[in-house]
């Protein structure tokens, strides 16, 4: 024998329930909607601060690169300047001569400059006979000013009366990162008889 079951439908009298579960629905999706855009527009600032404070970094590589330029290898006596003498720098006697080199007429020069909430640190090398710096950093990915690591003049660039200079500004981000920017450059002593 079969049973038979009998159906009801019970009519639905309070229909605030249904909207009040789509409207929580439609909050969590906006929700992890904005939360999506909120973190979107976090990594695009991040990024431009990078960005920005790398822009910064070349342009006082830069700045420095074109005051060494601008000054002559050697002094009214003949002897070499200070910060074309090859070795590591910068030392107190390098920041007279860059606060005032023939050319420029700056005085503000400073190896460390605090620019856009930063502060970025400037050292150099210099080779001797040579057009090509090679920077003997101890760990090739984390390039730093401080301690300063050892350059030499990379092989088969020798080169007479022309010294090798690379320029290197360091900073650390906002979150603990070091960074860096090289810059490579040559200067020709133009007293010398080629």
């Amino acid at each position: 024998m079969e049973k038979q079951f009998n159906s009801y439908s019970l009519p639905i009298t309070n229909k605030k329930g249904v909207t009040l579960i789509e409207v929580l629905v439609a909050i969590v999706i906006l929700a992890v909607g904005l939360t999506s855009v909120a973190m979107m527009q976090y990594m695009a600032v991040s990024g431009n601060a990078l960005g920005r404070e790398t822009q910064i970094a070349s342009e006082l590589g830069q700045d420095l690169l074109e005051r060494m330029r601008s000054t002559p290898v050697r002094n009214d006596t003949g002897t070499v300047n200070s910060i074309f003498v090859a070795y590591t720098h910068p030392t107190g006697e390098d920041n007279t001569i860059l606060q005032n080199p023939v050319g420029s007429g700056d005085a503000d020069y400073d190896p460390v400059t605090r620019a856009g909430g930063m502060t970025f640190t400037r050292i150099w090398w210099v080779e001797d006979d040579c057009r090509n710096v090679i920077i003997n950093d101890p760990t090739p990915n984390t390039r730093v000013c401080t301690p300063a690591p050892p350059g030499a003049c990379a092989g088969g660039a020798a080169m007479n009366n022309v010294k090798a200079i690379a320029v290197r500004v360091c900073w650390t981000d906002k979150n603990g990162g070091n960074h860096s920017v090289t810059l490579n450059g040559v200067k020709w002593d133009e007293t010398a008889t080629p």
